[in-house]
């Protein structure tokens, strides 16, 4: 969805029930200035903010979380919020408002694995064809809606935000590569000559079996471990580098920002801070 051609998506007046839930609004937007340029506010329903494209920092109350393709954001009724960009590009973000009788116990914020992202999108693909039959609500809406929701829900209500591992057993199989050799001169190339394939193949399979490559499963891997290291730990930022595998401090640096949207001395702090919970 984010690296196709946008298309908006717009549920209003929902009555979508079941027990313990009410869906009232589904919305697909691209940010345009006047949402960048909110003032923090909040709202009487919970939400769920699903970002599809863009980088930025979502401001709750006097915490500040980093937001990335793939962020999911759960904010609930009276909520103070707030969005700030840290790219020029728009975001795209699926915004869900909901009653919720459980919502206060589901995570503030997780990152879909890149299946679960590659399997919503082609959901948001599907409701947007429904819309452009004219199918105002239907059986087949609410059924996507519900499916979507359902994944999101499970999502936010796993420990610590997270759902699993992507994939299956090639990607199973990478992980364990990449567990038993370390980070230090790791590659996609190196992966797949361990495993006796080509990269190409492996990355092939990889799409089919989980949406991801090679390159995406060891980037979520060392991801895990430096924000590990920075939440948790004293190490300088140069001896974190070199625990997954990257020994330019400046390129992990660079590195770091494209996944979160911020430097690792920024995400530290924020992570540490008052303003960073």
């Amino acid at each position: 969805m984010a690296r196709r051609e946008f298309q908006p998506i717009l549920l209003e007046d929902l009555r979508i029930r079941w027990r313990g839930f009410a869906v009232r609004r589904f919305a697909l937007n691209q940010h345009m200035p006047r949402v960048e340029r909110l003032d923090e506010h909040v709202h009487r329903f919970s939400q769920l903010l699903v970002y599809l494209r863009g980088e930025g920092t979502q401001h709750l109350g006097d915490r500040s979380v980093p937001v990335r393709r793939g962020s999911v954001l759960h904010v609930p009724p009276g909520q103070a919020h707030r969005f700030a960009k840290t790219r020029s590009v728009r975001p795209i973000c699926l915004a869900i408002d909901f009653e919720a009788d459980a919502a206060a116990a589901w995570s503030e914020s997780a990152v879909l694995a890149p299946g679960d992202l590659a399997r919503i999108e082609r959901w948001l693909v599907r409701l947007h064809g429904l819309r452009r039959q004219g199918d105002a609500f239907s059986l087949q809406t609410a059924a996507l809606v519900l499916r979507l929701l359902a994944r999101l829900e499970e999502l936010v209500s796993a420990p610590e935000g997270r759902i699993g591992e992507e994939g299956g057993p090639v990607a199973a199989a990478v992980r364990r590569v990449a567990a038993r050799r370390g980070f230090a001169g790791l590659t996609p190339r190196s992966v797949a000559a361990e495993l006796g394939r080509s990269l190409d193949h492996l990355n092939r399979q990889l799409r089919s079996e989980a949406g991801t490559t090679v390159g995406g499963i060891l980037d979520r891997l060392r991801l895990a471990e430096a924000t590990a290291a920075l939440r948790g730990g004293t190490l300088p930022i140069g001896e974190i580098a070199s625990a997954v595998g990257m020994d330019d401090q400046n390129y992990f640096a660079r590195w770091f920002r494209r996944q979160t949207g911020q430097t690792p001395t920024r995400w530290r702090a924020a992570m540490r801070s008052p303003e960073g919970g």
